[in-house]
Parts: C-alpha cells; structure tokens; sequence
C-alpha cells in the first residue's frame, strides 16, 4: 500500500481580541484546508509562519506537496506599486514566508496549490502584477466578496476546455463561491489563465513548466464540504504528492 503523503499548508497567525490574553498570537489555518487534504487522501501537516529561513526549508524538505492558504493582502511595493487607499492589511513577513516556501517547493519540484491570496502569491513570485482592489479593475462588476456560508456557490467561471481544471470539474463552466477583493492584473511569467469570471476576472492559474502547479481565486477547500467536483481538486492535488512521496 502506497504511504499517504505529507501536505504543507502554510500557515498564518490571529491575535487574541479577549479573553484571558488578549493581544496573544496563535498560528493557525482554517480547519477547512486541513479537512479537504484528509479526506482527499493527504496528511496535512500546517507549516507555522517563522522569519527563520533556515527552519522554513527544512520544514519544506519534508513535504510531498504544497498548499499556500489565503489571508492578507500581498504588499504592492513587491510588485513596485504604492498602497492605494481601498488595500486591507499586509504582512510583508508572510509574504517572505510564504514565497520562500513556494521557491522551495518549485526547486524540490513537488506540487504546488495556491489558493486566493496563494494564488496571488504565486502570480507576484512569477512577475505578475494585481489589481490592489476590484474598484481598480475597469471591467469588474461581479460580487467577488461574498457576505453569507463560505461554502455557497454565487458566480459563474468559464474555464478553458484544454485545461487541467476543465478535465477535473468535467465542464467548461461552473459555479463557485468568492471571497477577495484583491485580482490577478498582469499574469506572471510561467503561468496560463485557465478560467476566468464573466467580468474577466482571473480565476485559475495553472503553471506551464513539467511541475505541478494549480492555483484558484475561489476557495475550494470551503466547497469540498458538500461539492464532489471541490474535492476532485483536492483528490487530484493528493495524488500527485503521492507520487513524489513514493519517489522519496
């Protein structure tokens, strides 16, 4: 029987707003990546947010597989822009972080899923660039920030036929939920557009290189709960890990 696979999900922290410590820091992710990598077959192992680069590829070279969560805002400086004043929050930290992993993990060649923020990570990594709000966005007029369940459908991809999304979901269109505010503008430097909503905002990224690389504006890992082509994702993700941990 072939071992599961070790899934890194990276990591953010929240700061107490009460209780007995407030202002204390606890690493976490949402219990949702930890629940699609277990039930497609992974182990997942949450990799915490640290600023000692050493520890962060050590942490890495024992990952089959990568999955880069969502959170802040990535900083705009990366990709030589001011703030505008619609930005929420950044962390150039975990943006250090959280690149680092990818680098690392696109050195070792294991697979890599990004997913919204990952997503954006992954497009600034490879020289793209991002619209810092939708409001930047000309053509935007889809509801990208939904205000209900996480896991609710609310708008419509289409998805290019000859993609590795398109042969997953078994369709070329397809309903997902949206929870960002922050988009895809310039596409980086090794990355194809596989799927877009119908105002044109970027959806999914698929990488163009012999390595794995999926990455979804949407949040996957929220739909898998009741959603079997949400999970194919993820199924598909595990197997691939698989593979490189039986390579070990």
């Amino acid at each position: 029987m072939t071992a599961k696979p070790f899934i890194g999900i990276s990591g953010s922290h929240m700061v107490d707003g009460g209780g007995q410590f407030p202002g204390y820091h606890r690493s976490y992710v949402n219990h949702d990546y930890v629940r699609s990598v277990t039930e497609a077959g992974g182990i997942p192992l949450i990799i915490p947010f640290n600023e000692e680069d050493d520890v962060v590829e050590a942490l890495m070279d024992r990952v089959d597989g990568l999955l880069l969560s969502g959170g802040h805002d990535v900083y705009p400086l990366l990709y030589g822009e001011e703030p505008c004043r619609q930005i929420g929050a950044v962390w150039p930290e975990r943006d250090h972080f959280d690149m680092l992993l990818l680098k690392r993990a696109e050195a070792r060649k294991i697979p890599v899923v990004g997913i919204c923020r990952g997503l954006q990570i992954i497009n600034v990594a490879h020289g793209g660039t991002l619209y810092q709000d939708l409001s930047k966005d000309p053509n935007s007029f889809v509801k990208h920030s939904q205000n209900q369940d996480p896991a609710t459908a609310t708008h419509t991809i289409e998805i290019d036929p000859q993609s590795r999304l398109a042969s997953l979901l078994g369709r070329t269109e397809w309903v997902t939920n949206s929870h960002h505010h922050q988009t895809v503008h310039e596409v980086g430097q090794g990355l194809l557009v596989t799927a877009r909503a119908k105002d044109g905002t970027v959806e999914s990224l698929q990488g163009t290189g012999d390595s794995y690389l999926m990455a979804y504006q949407f949040h996957p890992e929220m739909m898998s709960i009741h959603s079997e082509p949400a999970r194919n994702l993820f199924v598909d993700f595990v197997k691939e890990a698989e593979v490189r941990h039986g390579n070990r």
